[in-house]
C-alpha cells in the first residue's frame, strides 16, 4: 500500500505543476522539491542499488545543468528547468530518452496551440475582452509558452515506461 504514494504523488504534482503553469505561468519551486522528495521515498521503497541511484542522481544534474544553460540564453524558463531535473529523476538514463521524446512532442503540438490562440486574441480583440486568458496570451508582455504543460503531459506519458514505475507497480501486486 505505501508503494502506491509515489504512484500517485508522481502524476499529483505534475498535473498540479501543468495546472499552474497554464493559469499563472509560474512553475511553483514546492512542487519541483516534492516530486524530488518523492523520488528519494520511492528510491528507498523498491530498495534501489547504490549505482543506479547514481544514475539516476546523475541524470538529475546533467538536465539542471542543461536547463541552467537554456535559462541563460532566455531559451527556457527557470520553474521549466527545476521542474524537469526533478522528473528526470524518476527516469535515469537513459529511461529519461522517452520521456523527453514525448515532451519535445507535446512542446510542439502547444506551440501551435498557444499561437493559434494568440492569433485568435488578436484577430478578435473582443473576444479577448470576454475570455482574459486570450488577451494575456496575446500581450506584449506575454511569456513566450507555458512549457511545464508539454512537460508535465510528456512526462506523464513515458512514466509507465520507466523502470522505477515497473518496480513500484510490481511492489503493489505483489500479496
Amino acid at each position: 500500500m505505501v508503494a502506491s504514494l509515489p504512484l500517485i504523488l508522481f502524476p499529483f504534482l505534475l498535473i498540479a505543476a501543468a495546472l499552474s503553469d497554464a493559469k499563472r505561468f509560474l512553475i511553483p519551486n514546492e512542487i519541483s522539491a516534492a516530486l524530488v522528495v518523492g523520488f528519494g521515498i520511492a528510491a528507498y521503497l523498491v530498495g534501489m542499488p547504490g549505482d543506479v541511484l547514481f544514475n539516476h542522481l546523475l541524470t538529475g544534474f546533467v538536465v539542471l545543468a542543461v536547463g541552467f544553460l537554456l535559462f541563460c540564453t532566455i531559451t527556457f524558463g527557470a520553474g521549466d528547468a527545476k521542474l524537469l531535473a526533478a522528473i528526470s529523476l524518476w527516469f535515469g538514463w537513459p529511461g529519461f530518452l522517452p520521456a523527453i521524446l514525448y515532451v519535445s512532442l507535446m512542446g510542439g503540438l502547444l506551440s501551435i496551440i498557444i499561437l493559434v490562440m494568440r492569433w485568435i486574441a488578436r484577430a478578435f480583440p473582443l473576444l479577448s475582452l470576454k475570455v482574459p486568458y486570450l488577451a494575456n496570451l496575446a500581450g506584449a508582455e506575454a511569456p513566450k509558452l507555458p512549457y511545464g504543460i508539454a512537460i508535465s503531459i510528456g512526462s506523464l506519458l513515458a512514466f509507465n515506461q520507466s523502470t522505477l514505475f515497473q518496480d513500484l507497480a510490481a511492489m503493489m501486486a505483489q500479496p
